[in-house]
């Protein structure tokens, strides 16, 4: 009774001062009754989600906004029975937060420099443009069916669906943020997890957001507005080992806990990482961040799954590892990571907006603000001139010289890689026909292409910076897979004496 009696009070408290704001000329609108009085009702079970709320930015906004049943919840007789529903729709930040929302969904194809960029078609650009024989070192997996440079984000889930490769409801996690909040529990009727049916999954989230899938709730908490990450995959690798386990300084044991430097960096470490979704060799179906960077995979595979998270390469018929998208684990130890940059000081620029500085939404290379910079336009911005102090034109010149010079690399390995391959399937050949093979140099050759294979690919192919990120460590690990790809070739090919070992001077 007491209880019913607060709630009362404080339902006729804030309707005086809704009356009293009206009366004073206040350009605020007065909140239906029904939403104040779910409001209040709400605070009696969700004490502390209140707290947050009545505290920030959002405490003028009722429950019922962005939980449209949030009155059926509060009258039912077991209200754990009527669950209140979660409006993830964009549209609903959007109806506010408009400058955040136009630029997130800003699609305007273009390449600002001479690798990667947005087509206006995922058909437009397949990655085998850019790696020639990429089909042929991945071999038998199932990006060989369709590798397409990427879209903006406000694609990233309806280009998931139209893809014709398999898919898995894990890789949801980074496509849908319904999929990514309510993971490991029930959503309308399924249990979401690696065994639940992709199809299924994509039935159940609305089809308003078929198109972008991901929203402002992925990475902003709108009871408290603050930063938050709902990724389960990564929620567990930093529980695991932190969150940056490279900089044991500023290795917090929790989002909660970092910096904001890393905190910005992890918004981003949601989907922008490598990690194990879907089944492998063995069938199982995974969910896992690996939270590692590349020099340090190939040991954790063989160590945690012997290997069988990913595939078969149908011409050498070995396992081998394919990357997703490794963009935080190569900026970890990088000069600029460590000058305090983060994705956002380079991806979302503060800008201008009617004279007002406002974070920039556009997730876009900084390239294409540097360009928009020179020209005077209206989402121009020179996101490294907070750290350099050389002109926009000269700095993204060196950019480019950079990436050239990765691209130059990339491609003697990819060639190298290629030989090494055909050299493991020359010598494979010959076992099978009976002749005589040195089974102990042939696992060397697998074992070094493998490593090879694994450094090329998650650096170059599935990291989407050619190199910029870490440029120093890319021409390293590149420089070592190259070495480790000719040996490999050279090793198979004495195998199967199809080449004689060069004698010792």
């Amino acid at each position: 009774m007491a209880g019913r009696l607060w709630v009362l009070s404080s339902v006729v408290l804030m309707l005086t001062m809704l009356v009293a704001a009206k009366w004073q000329g206040s350009s605020s609108q007065p909140a239906d009754i029904a939403a104040i009085k779910a409001q209040e009702a709400c605070r009696d079970c969700h004490r502390q989600i209140s707290t947050n709320h009545a505290q920030n930015a959002h405490s003028g906004l009722t429950c019922t906004q962005c939980h449209p049943n949030a009155l059926e919840h509060q009258d039912a007789d077991d209200p754990a029975k009527v669950l209140p529903v979660v409006d993830f729709r964009a549209e609903v930040c959007g109806s506010c937060h408009k400058f955040q929302y136009e630029t997130y969904f800003m699609s305007e194809p273009g390449v600002a420099g001479i690798y990667g960029g947005t087509p206006a078609n995922p058909h437009d650009h397949p990655k085998t443009k850019d790696f020639p024989l990429y089909n042929k070192i991945v071999a038998g997996h199932g990006f060989t069916k369709e590798y397409n440079e990427d879209r903006s984000h406000k694609f990233i889930l309806r280009d998931h669906i139209d893809v014709k490769r398999p898919k898995n409801a894990a890789c949801l996690n980074c496509k849908s943020t319904h999929v990514a909040y309510y993971w490991g529990r029930e959503f309308k009727g399924i249990v979401l997890n690696e065994t639940a049916k992709w199809d299924e999954v994509i039935a159940r989230i609305p089809k308003e957001m078929h198109d972008y899938g991901v929203s402002c709730n992925q990475c902003h908490d709108p009871h408290s507005t603050q930063l938050r990450i709902i990724n389960k995959g990564l929620k567990a690798a930093i529980a695991e080992r932190g969150v940056n386990p490279y900089w044991q300084e500023k290795n917090a044991k929790s989002f909660e806990e970092a910096d904001k430097q890393q905190k910005e960096t992890l918004l981003c470490a949601q989907c922008h990482v490598e990690y194990v979704c879907g089944p492998g060799v063995d069938k199982k179906v995974r969910f896992v961040y690996s939270w590692r960077k590349v020099r340090d995979l190939d040991d954790f595979y063989r160590s945690e799954f012997n290997y069988m998270q990913d595939w078969v390469h149908a011409i050498i018929e070995e396992p081998l590892i394919k990357s997703q998208h490794p963009e935080v684990e190569l900026f970890w130890e990088s000069k600029y990571e460590r000058s305090g940059a983060s994705c956002v000081t380079c991806h979302m620029p503060k800008v201008k907006v009617n004279g007002r500085t406002l974070t920039s939404h556009w997730l876009v290379s900084p390239l294409r603000y540097i360009d928009g910079f020179v020209k005077g336009e209206r989402l121009g911005a020179f996101p490294c001139g907070q750290c350099h102090s050389v002109s926009p034109q000269i700095l993204k010149a060196q950019v480019l010289r950079v990436q050239k010079h990765v691209d130059e690399a990339q491609k003697r390995v990819q060639q190298a890689l290629s030989e090494s391959i055909d050299a493991i399937a020359a010598a494979k050949k010959s076992q099978k026909e009976g002749k005589t093979v040195n089974e102990q140099l042939l696992r060397q050759a697998v074992r070094l292409h493998q490593i090879a294979h694994l450094r090329w690919e998650n650096l170059v192919v599935s990291e989407n910076s050619m190199g910029f990120h870490n440029p120093e460590e890319v021409m390293k690990e590149l420089n070592e897979a190259m070495d480790y790809a000719r040996q490999a070739q050279m090793l198979a090919l004495q195998s199967a004496g199809l080449v004689t070992k060069p004698e010792s001077q």
